[in-house]
């Protein structure tokens, strides 16, 4: 297009890169290519040496035990190792109110007090709990707690006792309510065979 007044431009040359700038982009992108890649491969080229990162100190009381040892490897060397430390944790013992929901729980059935048993069901669970007492722990089964674990939101107790006239075994779950309390989740039990 041209215009009045204004001199034609003439483009006799179609744009082309020159060796020498494509020469010096492939350099600098080789070099970026093989620094990312020592980086990565060897993450102490990027990050100064010095003290590594801590670890958070345990929530409960760590027993440890050490003992050094000495070996002699030659008259005049002495090697002595590293002591060896052992953590136990002592797991929390769970909350009294959920172990004590799920004895009452388990008193009702024993006592052949269906709608009480099912008064410390959660409430989503209320509907399903008739039928489940009356197919795997039906009225006037003794059943208690032999152990228990859980955490603070939740009780598992391992039962053991005599169910439809049978040596029978299993676990009820309690989970802590929105008030503070605890309600039975749900149970099973089988035959102790």
């Amino acid at each position: 297009m041209t215009y009045p007044g204004l001199p034609e431009q003439q483009n006799t040359q179609p744009s082309t890169v020159k060796p020498g700038v494509a020469i010096g982009i492939l350099v600098a992108v080789i070099a970026l290519v093989a620094f990312c890649v020592t980086g990565f491969a060897a993450p102490g080229f990027l990050l100064r040496k010095g003290p590594g990162i801590s670890l958070p100190a345990p929530l409960s009381t760590p027993t440890t035990s050490s003992s050094p040892t000495t070996t002699t490897e030659s008259p005049s060397s002495t090697r002595v190792s590293r002591p060896r430390i052992t953590i136990t944790r002592r797991p929390a013992r769970p909350p009294e109110k959920g172990i004590q929901v799920i004895a009452d729980f388990l008193a009702e059935i024993a006592a052949g007090d269906k709608p009480s048993a099912i008064a410390l069901a959660c409430e989503a669970q209320k509907r399903f709990m008739d039928d489940k007492i009356d197919s795997l722990l039906p009225l006037g089964s003794r059943v208690q707690v032999t152990t228990t674990s859980g955490t603070a939101k939740f009780v598992l107790a391992d039962v053991a006792g005599v169910a439809k006239g049978r040596p029978a075994r299993g676990t009820v779950i309690a989970d802590r309510t929105a008030d503070g309390g605890f309600c039975v989740t749900t149970f099973s039990i089988r035959d102790a065979r």
